[in-house]
């Protein structure tokens, strides 16, 4: 089943939360990843990465998302869709990451979506 991981970073922003991550991220996984901007001002970084069990989801929430109810969705080109163990809440400068353990489904991406707004923001796709 996939897991859900919280980790509390130690950088002084979003952007560089992303940089201290990819830094120590394993070459394979660094390989195949795409990541854009996300919440209400872009200051907050979501990614999607290539991973051993299938594809992981992960943000790197910055002041705009604080106190946010958030929740990790997978889209997928064959039609496919999965969520994820349900929403959380978000604080500032702190990392979350989900894996979708669902193997190969081709091209991909993430779905981030504010439950408390509606809004959502997506990933570019990547294949695997």
């Amino acid at each position: 089943m996939a897991k859900f991981v919280r980790l509390l970073a130690v950088a002084a922003g979003g952007a560089g939360m992303l940089a201290a991550a990819l830094a120590t991220a394993p070459a394979a996984s660094a390989a195949n990843y795409k990541c854009t901007y996300a919440g209400p001002s872009g200051y907050s970084d979501l990614c999607i990465h290539d991973d051993p069990e299938g594809y992981r989801a992960q943000l790197f929430a910055d002041e705009d998302l604080r106190d946010r109810t958030l929740d990790f969705n997978l889209i997928c080109a064959n039609g496919r869709w999965f969520g994820d163990d349900g929403s959380f809440r978000a604080y500032p400068y702190t990392q979350y990451s989900y894996i979708f353990s669902v193997g190969r489904q081709g091209s991909c991406f993430v779905r981030l979506i504010d439950k408390q707004s509606g809004k959502t923001w997506d990933t570019p796709s990547i294949t695997r």
